[in-house]
């Protein structure tokens, strides 16, 4: 039997509750898909933290932390299991890194999934880091094996930090979960006057935002029955006016919607966009969750042309624009105008949906521990 010993919070594992984040959906499933090969057991422990409010709630989170990571110390040492670390989400705090260091003094194997980067992080104009580079590198050089969303971005990681080639590294985008099968079993069939377009994730300038809201305004003057629905939070540094502009729209809707009821909110939307500027390094080279969310509906899908992303949609099943509000325009409105088209990309779509599911994902991440 192969232990392997989850260094986060097991309440991600063992629930997503009202979480909006798509770094703990990755969590979450991977490691469920992995509990179900039955010579490999996953570990964890869980802890319940207090909302960051008033100093006696961070001073009972910090010593909860310490006593976890003193608890997880002594799991290491008396099992010696394999050791996951999801980056950056499992070492910002202390502690956790403390514990990464105590692994390599062990001599025991790593794997390291790297789901962000700083770099990646200031790119979508997120709050600072607690980490800095010095340290992204060391943690990139001292795990056994990589989990890395895509090439493009590994590539570039592996040059900027002088990476050692004999690290095992496998490419582990993201995927949808089993909701989407199960709410989406049959392919997508246009409804009569309803064209409701949807982006899910952060609201930032890189992601697109101005331009898939300037797009879907021009749009809504000829096509009344076009409404928008933002699924995310606004990102630090988001436009006040374009922000104004969302909340004082008729057919734009934005709201944060919990992971565990994503799947079902989708259930009326017609069009997906994943409108990332491939201009800046990191939106190029992105994996983000939604594009496979979105497969996992089996509906319409336009996507800008991020290098990571070209290969996802073989033989016309996602539609790529160019990086400007006029080109995405053009798109949405041959959607909108061509409904046997909607239903012909959904087709294509439903035919390669297996292939990326969760499952699929930690079939390759189970035969990377095997062969260790």
């Amino acid at each position: 039997m192969t232990k392997l010993f989850a260094a986060v919070n097991g309440e991600v594992i063992e629930s997503l509750e009202e979480n909006t984040t798509p770094t703990y959906t990755r969590i979450h499933y991977l490691l469920n898909e992995l509990k179900n090969f039955e010579d490999l057991e996953v570990m964890s422990i869980s802890f319940h933290l207090l909302p960051k409010k008033g100093l006696v709630s961070i001073l009972y989170n910090n010593v909860l932390k310490t006593v976890v990571a003193l608890r997880s110390a002594l799991l290491l040492t008396l099992c010696r299991p394999l050791v996951y670390f999801a980056y950056p989400h499992s070492l910002t705090t202390v502690q956790n890194r403390a514990l990464f260091r105590f692994c390599r003094m062990l001599d025991l194997k790593i794997i390291l999934d790297i789901h962000d980067t700083i770099e990646q992080g200031e790119a979508i104009g997120t709050a600072g880091s607690p980490l800095n580079e010095y340290q992204e590198a060391y943690y990139f050089k001292n795990a056994t094996i990589v989990l890395a969303l895509n090439k493009f971005m590994w590539t570039y990681l592996k040059e900027k930090y002088k990476i050692d080639q004999d690290i095992k590294v496998i490419f582990v985008p993201n995927a949808y979960d089993d909701k989407f099968p199960e709410l989406f079993p049959e392919k997508y069939k246009s409804v009569p006057d309803r064209c409701n377009i949807c982006y899910i994730g952060g609201l930032s300038k890189n992601r697109g935002m101005e331009m898939l809201v300037g797009a879907c305004d021009k749009l809504h003057n000829i096509y009344p029955c076009l409404n928008l629905y933002l699924y995310g939070p606004y990102s630090y540094g988001f436009s006040g006016e374009m922000r104004n502009k969302i909340e004082e729209s008729d057919f734009v809707l934005q709201r944060e919607v919990p992971r565990k009821d994503m799947a079902k909110s989708l259930l009326d939307m017609d069009i997906f966009v994943m409108p990332y500027n491939p201009q800046e390094r990191y939106m190029d080279f992105s994996s983000p969750t939604k594009i496979f969310e979105y497969i996992g509906t089996g509906k319409s899908i336009l996507c800008s042309n991020c290098r990571s992303l070209l290969d996802i949609g073989k033989q016309g099943a996602i539609i790529y624009f160019d990086y400007n509000e006029s080109d995405l325009a053009s798109k949405i409105e041959m959607l909108i105008a061509n409904p046997p088209l909607r239903e012909n990309m959904s087709e294509k779509i439903m035919g390669m949906r297996a292939e990326h599911s969760w499952k699929r994902r930690a079939e390759v991440v189970y035969a990377a521990i095997k062969s260790l």
